[in-house]
């Protein structure tokens, strides 16, 4: 069945019998670093702010700013003008991507603009060509400095990417993501079953209150339904934080961001 994309991933099929629960969980958390650089303050004699140069960011400081701190491993895509505004170049148009976004809940996710190509562009360095014509990779994972990169291309296999992806997680984390991601899968369903339940009750209040007003005696009882429900779904929400809640392992942090330039997420 097709998974759900993130909510800037148009073009991926949705899966309509998952329940509003659940589709709101299969949402990628991209974030979008943006570089500012410094203009230099004015001096008496000057008349105008001098602002920097636009320039491509050295590689050190263009990880440190799209890790933003984080001590996730990193998942990078650049958009190109084929697949702007999609999430194509990581989910499948065609298979289930469910395990796909829960996976990504493990990385920083980080989406950069179609002109990173451009030499000039702040984040060009993490997606320079290693050699003349050779293709440029559409995502790639990293450790948040850099270091252990893997490229894909953008139309790889999704087992070659499930594997890639298991790899930097059995690497990065202390506990099994493929035992987690299982669950959370189960747990998927049973969200789905808490909302159709809901609904129902839902939809039988207002049928009684419509056909023996607000007053009725056997509102009570659907209320009190209603009550447990919100229980079931308390402790079903405790689970799938505890299954979410992976421990990293103890990786060195990433670099501070560079005082000259101020990395913000829009």
């Amino acid at each position: 069945m097709p998974g759900a994309s993130g909510g800037r991933g148009g073009g991926i099929a949705l899966d309509f019998r998952r329940g509003k629960t659940a589709k709101k969980l299969l949402e990628i958390e991209w974030a979008y670093p943006v570089y500012k650089p410094e203009a230099r303050a004015v001096r008496g004699d000057e008349t105008t702010v001098a602002t920097e140069i636009e320039r491509a960011l050295p590689l050190e400081q263009a990880y440190a700013l799209v890790a933003d701190g984080d001590r996730r491993p990193l998942l990078v895509l650049r958009e190109c003008e084929l697949c702007k505004g999609t999430d194509h170049a990581l989910l499948s148009r065609s298979l289930d991507n469910e395990q796909t976004v829960l996976l990504t809940h493990w990385f920083r996710c980080v989406k950069l603009p179609t002109n990173v190509l451009n030499d000039v562009h702040p984040f060009h360095n993490l997606f320079l060509r290693e050699k003349e014509g050779a293709r440029i990779p559409h995502l790639f994972f990293a450790d948040p400095d850099g270091q252990n990169r893997k490229e894909l291309p953008g139309d790889q296999p999704q087992s070659v990417l499930w594997d890639t992806m298991f790899d930097y997680l059995d690497r990065c984390y202390a506990d099994d993501a493929k035992a987690a991601v299982k669950e959370l899968r189960q747990v998927l369903g049973q969200y789905d079953k808490l909302d159709a339940q809901e609904q129902e009750v839902k939809a039988r209040i207002d049928r009684e209150i419509e056909k023996n007003g607000p007053k009725s005696a056997k509102l009570k009882k659907l209320d009190r339904d209603l009550e447990k429900l919100a229980k079931d779904r308390e402790k079903l929400g405790k689970r799938e934080r505890e299954l979410r809640d992976l421990a990293l392992q103890a990786m060195t942090a990433p670099a501070e961001v560079p005082a000259d330039g101020a990395g913000a997420t829009r």
